[in-house]
């Protein structure tokens, strides 16, 4: 494991969805894909940390190294990506 967390967003033509690709092994499996925080909250532990502690994502992808975030319009990317940060951090560290 690393000594340190790294997070790069990428934006994507819609926005409401964000590419975060991280430098941390999230997922061994195949891609996990939650349409919604109820399928989340039954996911895999970092899926599970995402939706119970981040309001504003309503759907989540999650591959090798990236997390593809979907977004309540309502609410600002700078809050969640932040959040997700810390929790990642915590999570990782």
């Amino acid at each position: 494991m690393s000594e340190y967390f790294t997070l790069e967003v990428d934006p994507t033509e819609d926005p409401n969805v964000m590419e975060l690709v991280v430098n941390q092994t999230l997922t061994a499996d195949a891609e996990e894909v939650y349409n919604s925080p109820e399928e989340g909250e039954l996911g895999s532990p970092i899926a599970q940390l995402l939706f119970s502690g981040i309001d504003g994502i309503r759907a989540l992808t999650i591959t090798e190294d990236t997390l593809i975030v979907t977004r309540d319009p309502e609410v600002a990317w700078e809050a969640i990506i932040d959040e997700i940060r810390d929790a990642l951090r915590d999570f990782f560290l």
